[in-house]
């Protein structure tokens, strides 16, 4: 049995309930009961035991003392495996920027709608910071994540300011427009865009105002760095 997705194709009812599960544990590390999966999932519990049965057998899931559901050991070999299509060097050089800035920074992948953090670094001195951990997927993405991606399809008369700016700069501006006390500045990762898969981007975010001019150079530099540990 299947259901059409929003995209035409049809796709396996039990592998995308599979799927929305797994993403839906991920956002509760507490775990979660059956009740709640089942209301959560929209589905009956029949069927549901049977998708957990099988990723139980997996190790992708587990259930521990009190009933809950939890993400299991197995999930640990997929995250390492998607960690290695990374470019080398990747955490430490976000450590660097993020030191020599002041700011949070971060590498998303931009795919479509969805941009998700998939390694994040904060200063290593006190302070408050934005903090966002790998895998959160922005429900709103910030403006100057979206403008960097939009920078790079052929100029048109209707382009918001935001994204002419990116244009000339090499690089887009957030200024809290669209998340209030969130400032940002974000670059394409050099050569990304080129690659099948989704597009790498490297943003620097700070709950402060600041100057954008301040933070550019050693942007643009990890974005390059990085880009070229790509090839």
């Amino acid at each position: 049995m299947g259901i059409v997705s929003e995209s035409g194709p049809q796709v396996s009812t039990t592998v995308d309930r599979a799927g929305a599960l797994l993403q839906l544990l991920a956002a509760h590390p507490e775990g979660l009961g059956i009740t709640q999966l089942t209301r959560e999932l929209g589905t009956q519990r029949a069927p549901l035991y049977r998708i957990l049965q099988a990723l139980t057998k997996h190790e992708l899931v587990r259930r521990d003392a009190r009933k809950q559901y939890l993400l299991g050991v197995g999930t640990l070999a997929l995250a390492r495996a998607y960690a290695s299509q990374l470019p080398v060097g990747l955490e430490p050089q976000l450590q660097a920027l993020a030191d020599e800035t002041g700011m949070s920074a971060t590498v998303n992948t931009a795919d479509g709608e969805a941009f998700t953090v998939v390694a994040a670094r904060t200063p290593a001195r006190n302070g408050e910071f934005v903090v966002t951990q790998p895998g959160f997927r922005h429900p709103v993405p910030p403006e100057s994540m979206r403008a960097a991606v939009a920078a790079l399809e052929p100029p048109s008369d209707d382009d918001p300011e935001i994204v002419v700016e990116a244009r000339r700069l090499g690089y887009a501006v957030g200024r809290g427009r669209a998340i209030a006390s969130r400032y940002g500045v974000t670059a394409v990762v050099a050569g990304s865009a080129a690659r099948s898969g989704p597009i790498l981007i490297l943003n620097l975010a700070s709950i402060h105002p600041f100057e954008h001019e301040t933070v550019s150079a050693p942007l643009l530099r990890t974005a390059q760095a990085i880009g070229l540990a790509l090839r």
